[in-house]
């Protein structure tokens, strides 16, 4: 008996001890966080419309690659596929700005550039194939830098994008 009430007195004593920090933090309240209010951000809707400034940005980036893409041709096979993807791009912007006459005169080029942007995926730059691309790009640039410089096209630019039988203003 005496050594149960020891027990128990030891047992109460390392419980005092101890404290009951634990047991009185899992009971008190937590101070709550305040709830931050959310940041509400106005969209602007931007409309997006052909427009002179369009045209000549597709065109200087169109400018830009071709040039770089004619300088590293074969150098290094991805700087080759990043231009030559560019390239189409921008080439198929200007396009899409321009009204279906004017736009259908570019198509072929833009078909050219196809053969020559597949030639480049296939990894397939031989000496022969790399020359008919340089000769395929120059020409091309040449082409497109005489006739769809901005002076020559500026009275063909659509109205808007909706619109796609839209004829010279």
């Amino acid at each position: 008996m005496k050594k149960w009430i020891y027990f128990f007195l030891i047992c109460s004593i390392i419980l005092n001890l101890t404290g009951c920090e634990a047991v009185r933090k899992k009971f008190t309240r937590k101070k709550k966080e305040p709830v931050k209010m959310p940041r509400i951000y106005q969209v602007k809707i931007y409309e997006k419309k052909p427009s002179p400034e369009l045209y000549k940005k597709h065109y200087a980036y169109w400018v830009s690659w071709q040039s770089e893409l004619i300088r590293v041709l074969g150098q290094n096979h991805k700087k080759d596929v990043r231009c030559i993807e560019e390239i189409m791009g921008n080439l198929n912007d200007m396009r899409n700005i321009l009204i279906n006459e004017k736009g259908d005169v570019l198509a072929p080029h833009i078909e050219k550039m196809e053969k020559v942007k597949d030639l480049i995926f296939k990894e397939d730059l031989t000496q022969a194939n790399k020359d008919y691309v340089r000769r395929t790009l120059e020409r091309e640039e040449r082409f497109i830098k005489k006739e769809f410089v901005f002076d020559k096209v500026k009275d063909y630019l659509k109205k808007s994008f909706d619109d796609e039988s839209q004829t010279g203003g």
